[in-house]
């Protein structure tokens, strides 16, 4: 497979990254509902703001997995940046689900890499210089509109 031709399907790599994101997205919403509910009972209330805070942040999470299977280059390398940041997490104390998300985090970061996922993400367009705009060489005091050079 080359890497400029997209394939028709998805290739399994790329469903099994974005699955592994999924997988890793559930267990961690569930984590983050059960200690929510721990923190309401001996905080009151106001632990319901971190909660939408990490709402918030598993959702961008879900965004970027779901646009990362739908075939977006920008998508897979933010994350590829967050799985990595994920893997590091997992080695530092106290292990437990961080450690099994970060693992999949980082696993899922690395599938879309592989040859056999690359050519499902468009190459990126190459850049075209922009004409340069003609030099402003004054401006016109009654109407305020640049003067440009015509050379």
């Amino acid at each position: 497979m080359t890497t400029g031709a997209a394939p028709r399907s998805r290739p399994v790599l790329v469903t099994t990254a974005v699955v592994l994101w999924l997988v890793a997205l559930v267990v961690q919403l569930v984590a983050t509902l059960a200690q929510t509910i721990r923190n309401v009972q001996t905080d009151g209330a106001w632990a319901i703001g971190p909660m939408v805070i990490g709402l918030a942040i598993w959702g961008w999470f879900l965004f970027g997995a779901l646009r990362m299977g739908r075939g977006s280059g920008r998508a897979r390398f933010w994350m590829a940046v967050l799985g990595a940041l994920g893997f590091l997490g997992a080695c530092v104390p106290p292990y437990g689900t961080t450690t099994v998300t970060g693992v999949a985090g980082g696993v899922a970061a690395v599938l879309p890499y592989l040859p056999a996922a690359r050519g499902y993400f468009p190459p990126r367009p190459p850049r075209t210089p922009k004409a340069p705009a003609p030099r402003v060489v004054g401006w016109d005091p009654e109407t305020g509109e640049p003067i440009r050079a015509t050379d």
